[in-house]
């Protein structure tokens, strides 16, 4: 697998009730991608603020999550709508270093399909845990979720994110001109697909 040395942020969502669980890398032993949870909160702020520039370029709401205040607020938020099943997020953990978050939302349980997205803290990148961990999420979703199509939108410039998507296997499937204001300017968001028959999962079984 090649490492991933990427800072992005898809997007996915899941039914919260069945598909919100503790999941976990094969090949990153020390690696636990976890519910987020309020108690987060301290290390959530922490790696946001140590972040800042890399996170400014592409998830600039994110940034307004380095306080403790932010961060609680925002991680009990995130507590509920996993109870309505709107949103799914997961912390990824290297040992007890918050390392970044992968979130799941927008999902349509008629048609089977969802998005997906992810950050990643620079103190942790270029070691293949971004890429793995999305793996892993795909296959959940994939698998247990029973999705057949996850979507992830990148926005123009992000070539890092674009080219963790191909990795992935999604295929780049157009542009929406204009598509998202970023900074203060509209930017043309690329979007990449991958269905569950194309998705392949490093080996491992999908999860049930």
């Amino acid at each position: 697998m090649r490492r991933s040395d990427t800072l992005c942020f898809y997007t996915l969502t899941l039914p919260a009730r069945q598909g919100h669980m503790h999941l976990t890398l094969s090949a990153f032993p020390e690696i636990s991608i976890v519910p987020t949870l309020p108690e987060h909160a301290e290390a959530l702020a922490a790696l946001v603020a140590q972040n800042r520039e890399h996170l400014q370029a592409y998830l600039p709401a994110v940034v307004q999550l380095d306080s403790f205040g932010e961060a609680q607020a925002y991680l009990q938020a995130a507590a509920a709508r996993a109870v309505n099943g709107e949103v799914l997020e997961w912390h990824v953990f290297s040992g007890t270093a918050l390392c970044g978050s992968i979130r799941l939302k927008d999902i349509d349980t008629a048609d089977r399909k969802a998005k997906i997205g992810y950050y990643l803290g620079h103190q942790f990148q270029g070691r293949g845990i971004g890429s793995a961990a999305v793996r892993v999420v795909l296959a959940h979703g994939f698998g247990a979720l029973q999705l057949h199509r996850i979507e992830l939108q990148c926005a123009a410039g992000n070539q890092a994110s674009m080219a963790l998507a191909e990795r992935l296997g999604f295929a780049h499937e157009g542009v929406l001109p204009q598509g998202e204001l970023l900074n203060g300017v509209f930017v043309d968001l690329h979007v990449f697909g991958l269905l569950q028959p194309d998705f392949v999962s490093e080996g491992a079984a999908l999860p049930i």
